[in-house]
């Protein structure tokens, strides 16, 4: 009885290693098993972004470097960004379909209720227009009216836009650097050389920048010698909040110059055909509006976007193959002897 009484805890010893065995080898199995699985999964997502980026490569080069905005974010992997724009126009559908127009509420005057930013305007400068800004000052901001209370009143962002001195530090750039500390409204794109012939490259960085620095529903381009009626601006951007992919402008079209002897000389005018050949529609440089995506679409592809001469042709190629809706706003014509300014109650006329 003894012997069988000690021997009896041996074999329950026994056993119960046995199972703790088992039970560590079924666990060790399980740990393989998943980590199996987890790579097996990391493989077929690498293999597929690698297929998605090949395939978008290819077609990049059969359509003539041309992709899609869709396209070109996945090429660049840049899930993030469009995860968020399609929230947001799915957001924006629902609200549609509750009867909500626009979430900025225009009030008569045509200033947006609450503090969000409508607009970015982006004024083209150069240095030696000190006496057309001090005019654009006194037109947006009467009576002492500073910059900030513009863009807390108004959601709109106003900044002159201007590049460096080719000499980088000279005297032009100092009297900028001075201007700009007593009125704190230029946009300084350190990037670019200041030169008339390179506006097309000081375009695509300002809304290159201007889309990193501010959050805003539109970015517009203006030439320092066009007067803006604010208050009429908001009301008409207001009224294409909810289009997701806008280019607002005076649309025009005209005959490519091939003369370089000509005013407006388009060194690449082949690409656009034969002799005496019309360019593609699109905004006049004066003024235009482009919708966020579109302004986001210039910074994520601004070094495979070909620079044109002119700046407004540029970014109205720029536009096509894209789905864009084009609007042609009669009011954003500012040119004096158009006459629209007047008959219209335009939203610009020329200094």
């Amino acid at each position: 009885m003894g012997g069988a009484s000690k021997g009896a805890p041996l074999r329950l010893s026994r056993a119960q290693q046995a199972k703790s065995s088992m039970t560590s080898l079924l666990l060790l199995m399980i740990s393989l098993f998943a980590c199996f699985y987890t790579a097996g999964r990391l493989w077929q997502d690498a293999e597929m972004r690698y297929l998605l980026a090949g395939n978008s490569e290819k077609r990049f080069h059969q359509d003539g470097g041309s992709l899609s905005v869709d396209e070109t974010l996945k090429l660049l992997d840049c899930k993030d960004q469009q995860k968020r724009l399609t929230e947001a126009e799915l957001e924006l559908a629902a609200a549609k379909s509750k009867g909500y127009v626009s979430k900025y509420g225009v009030s008569s005057n045509g200033t947006a209720a609450g503090h969000r930013l409508h607009a970015v305007v982006g004024v083209m400068t150069s240095f030696g227009s000190l006496s057309r800004r001090e005019a654009i000052r006194k037109n947006l901001m009467p009576s002492g009216t500073t910059v900030q209370e513009l863009e807390d009143n108004k959601g709109i962002v106003i900044r002159f836009v201007i590049g460096r001195s080719a000499n980088g530090g000279d005297m032009s750039d100092k009297q900028i650097d001075r201007e700009n500390s007593d009125t704190n409204d230029f946009l300084i794109l350190g990037d670019h050389v200041e030169s008339d012939d390179n506006l097309t490259h000081k375009t695509k960085l300002y809304f290159s920048t201007a889309v990193e620095s501010w959050d805003a529903d539109f970015y517009l381009k203006v030439d320092d010698n066009i007067l803006v009626n604010i208050d009429k601006l908001g009301v008409m951007l207001a009224s294409h909040w909810d289009k997701p992919r806008v280019y607002i402008g005076c649309m025009k079209s005209g005959e490519v110059i091939s003369d370089p002897n000509a005013q407006w000389y388009e060194p690449e005018w082949w690409r656009f055909g034969e002799q005496k050949s019309e360019y593609h529609r699109h905004a006049a440089g004066q003024m235009y509006a482009l919708s966020r995506a579109l302004a986001q679409y210039i910074s994520i592809n601004s070094a495979s976007l070909h620079d044109y001469q002119n700046e407004d042709v540029s970014v109205g190629a720029w536009m096509l193959g894209l789905e864009v809706e084009l609007v042609d706003d009669r009011k954003l014509c500012c040119g004096a002897s158009t006459g629209w300014s007047l008959l219209l109650g335009g939203i610009c006329t020329t200094q």
